[in-house]
């Protein structure tokens, strides 16, 4: 079996985009090729806590999300992943009006799991600030679509 073909992606990338937290969020692929991902998403009213920071839900949730696109990119047709279990580290705040990058990679595919990192950062003038990192792990099911 080969990979993902990009049109598979490009429906779940369209299945991601259009999902009601991923939209409130700013949501965007910026890519998913090789089994490495990266998506930005905005610190806005809707992902900040009462503080004005990036709520950690949300950070986790992106993770996730991360993870699934790098993972997507490399698993063959046929296959899907679901979360079994994830890990997030929230190591600093981002503040409303930040956008936050979130690269995903996999570090193995099974028969039935697949293990996966991930990084979040925030650009600025003195290079990227490291905000978060995340493990998951995705059990292997027969793709829905």
């Amino acid at each position: 079996m080969s990979a993902a073909s990009p049109d598979r992606r490009a429906i779940a990338s369209g299945r991601i985009l259009a999902h009601p937290l991923h939209a409130a969020s700013g949501l965007a692929i910026v890519s998913s090729t090789g089994g490495r991902s990266e998506i930005t998403f905005a610190v806005n009213d809707f992902t900040a806590n009462v503080i004005d920071t990036l709520h950690g839900g949300i950070l986790y949730a992106m993770v996730d999300v991360a993870a699934f696109m790098a993972l997507l990119s490399v698993i063959p047709e046929g296959l899907h992943g679901v979360t079994a279990d994830i890990q997030v580290s929230v190591l600093r705040a981002a503040k409303k009006g930040d956008t936050v990058h979130v690269r995903g990679w996999v570090d193995r595919v099974g028969r039935t799991l697949a293990n996966m990192r991930a990084e979040a950062f925030v650009p600025g003038p003195d290079g990227e600030r490291l905000i978060g990192t995340g493990t998951v792990v995705k059990s292997l099911i027969p793709a829905p679509y």
